[in-house]
């Protein structure tokens, strides 16, 4: 009974930590090496109903590897906990009972990013998320029967890798000294220009701001206080600017009249879809 409680607690728990990353999108800032992702932000535009749509490409590498990873991945990987913890709770769980739940999970999430206005419909992240829990379900059955073969030397060897493998993975995102350098980039969002301020004294002359990776979209219109960007997916997305906004090229600080339609920018939006720092890049993709 109390193991129950124990199991019944930490998956409740992982599903509270999931819903605040992958609907409500909670993450900080990433680093891998020189690139930077940033999750958050609200999304808007159709729902893409083809299956593999939007899977092929990246398995193909058409937005990068790292990007394609990254999303595939990512999209498994947050789903295997649950799969991986269901039968810690209900006892009587089988594949079939498994895969309902996958599918359910999946329509979940992505109708609640629907909903909330916090995301595009997407039934290729069904299917991924779908195969996380079945993963993690497969997991658990696996793990169940080397505990009744008694193989634990073999369960502690896995253990090892998965531990090595995390850490390995945690320090390639936030590398040693980068922290610091996150922290700026998070003040700067939050209107603390003192930080960002010490980030750009930081940053080389002439390096383009987007780090070669030709930013998150090219603007194509302005107005006032606004600029609209088609983003690297194909939606054009309305972006508000302000007083401060921060505007930097590779020369270093700019200002809203540097911004030029076909400039090719990464931008940082709040949650009221308003810039609170766009970097105009040096290369575009082609």
């Amino acid at each position: 009974m109390k193991k129950h409680l124990i199991a019944t607690f930490i998956f409740i728990a992982y599903s509270v930590i999931l819903i605040k990353v992958m609907v409500f999108k909670d993450v900080p800032i990433i680093r891998i090496g020189s690139l930077m992702l940033k999750f958050g932000g609200t999304q808007e535009g159709p729902a893409n109903l083809v299956p593999f749509k939007t899977i092929l490409p990246y398995l193909l590498g058409e937005k990068g590897l790292l990007i394609g990873a990254i999303n595939l991945l990512g999209n498994i990987v947050l789903l295997v906990p649950i799969g991986f913890l269901v039968p810690f709770v209900f006892r009587n769980m089988t594949w079939k009972k498994t895969l309902a739940l996958a599918v359910a999970a999946g329509f979940f999430i992505e109708g609640m990013q629907v909903v909330l206005h916090l995301g595009i419909f997407d039934i290729d992240d069904v299917i991924l998320n779908a195969i996380g829990v079945v993963i993690g379900y497969w997991a658990f059955v696996i793990l169940a029967n080397w505990v009744r073969s008694g193989k634990y030397k073999t369960i502690i060897i896995i253990a090892i890798i998965v531990i090595a493998t995390a850490v390995t993975a945690l320090y390639a995102i936030y590398p040693k000294g980068q922290q610091q350098r996150m922290n700026s980039l998070r003040g700067a969002e939050n209107g603390q220009s003192d930080r960002f301020d010490n980030e750009e004294r930081k940053m080389s002359p002439g390096v383009d701001p987007c780090n070669g990776t030709g930013g998150t979209g090219q603007i194509i219109s302005m107005r006032n206080n606004t600029i609209t960007i088609k983003r690297n997916d194909g939606i054009s997305q309305i972006i508000k600017l302000t007083d401060r906004t921060k505007i930097r090229t590779s020369m270093g600080p700019a200002s809203e009249s540097d911004l030029k339609t076909g400039d090719r920018v990464t931008v940082v939006i709040d949650s009221s879809e308003t810039a609170t720092l766009v970097l105009i890049c040096n290369a575009a993709i082609k």
